[in-house]
């Protein structure tokens, strides 16, 4: 990692270079950076990146040409003009419009320091984000970001651009470690400010106590609400297969131990909800919720 660490530095310096000057990552952020957005890429060549496709629709339809008539084609997409100038019949071929912003709202409260072993419930926001932000941008979609705790910590405004997704991955690993509570209901109400046209909202959090049911229903209402619970039942306690202890608030070595949320607190609600431990295979986890979504859609 010693001899790597400059050429990851100098690649994240070569997505990361405009603007304000950034400090080059540490050898540990480096190699977080680096495994997140390899990850990434490869779940977003996998076939389940098919699933946010399908679970997200397109703002519409543009005409993208004519071709022959085929057995199995719908009668109604029959161009009876082009029939008609040809003698052949044809239909019209449309594809999607991927004009969608997502905008991730991710917790930055203290509890985002817990976690066992080497991971802290951070990393496993940070994963759920790139691993759903690069299917988006595979896609054609804008991803932005919004880091909240009891008030506004970061903004990244949407971008189609994969540096974006970079930064904003780079962005929660390097937030610095948080305090209070998450507000929720404050989260979600920037979030609708920020994000004006219907779009996909991804807030991800361990979502500890009683969840804000009149501001989710409300968002649920306005954009496609996704509900990203992270959580670790062994934080604050590490594993028999830790590698280093828990990192918290503390200092080296301390954790937060957050109290147990409800699974049910959710129910009822018109948002798609994914459940994430640091034993999560994430982009499968993801990639199911997502096809359960899109067979609801079609439904």
């Amino acid at each position: 990692m010693t001899v790597l660490a400059p050429r990851l530095a100098r690649w994240w310096a070569r997505f990361l270079g405009q603007g304000e000057a950034q400090a080059p990552p540490t050898p540990d952020l480096a190699h977080r950076l680096a495994r997140l957005q390899l990850a990434a890429g490869r779940r977003v060549a996998a076939p389940w990146a098919g699933a946010y496709r399908s679970a997200f629709r397109g703002t519409g339809l543009e005409f993208a040409g004519v071709r022959e008539y085929a057995p199995g084609d719908d009668s109604r997409a029959v161009d009876w003009r082009v029939t008609a100038r040809t003698g052949r019949l044809a239909v019209r071929l449309y594809r999607e419009e991927r004009d969608r912003t997502v905008l991730f709202v991710v917790d930055a409260s203290a509890v985002m320091e817990a976690g066992s072993g080497d991971r802290t419930l951070r990393d496993l926001a940070a994963e759920a984000v790139a691993t759903i932000g690069a299917a988006a941008l595979a896609s054609g979609d804008r991803v932005g970001l919004l880091v909240w705790a009891d008030r506004r910590v970061a903004l990244h405004a949407p971008r189609r651009r994969p540096e974006s997704l970079l930064a904003i991955t780079r962005a929660l690993l390097t937030l610095p470690p948080g305090a209070g509570d998450f507000d929720a209901a404050g989260a979600l109400g920037e979030a609708r400010r920020v994000l004006r046209r219907r779009g996909v909202l991804v807030l991800v959090s361990p979502m500890v106590g009683v969840p804000p049911r009149g501001e989710l229903a409300a968002a649920a209402l306005r954009h496609d609400l996704v509900v990203v619970r992270v959580w670790d039942p062994d934080a604050g306690c590490g594993t028999s297969r830790a590698a280093a202890p828990a990192r918290g608030t503390g200092g080296a070595g301390a954790a937060v131990r957050p109290a147990h949320p409800s699974p049910e607190s959710l129910a009822g609600l018109p948002l798609t909800a994914i459940s994430l431990e640091p034993a999560s295979h994430v982009p499968l986890s993801i990639a199911s919720a997502f096809a359960r979504r899109a067979e609801a859609v079609r439904a």
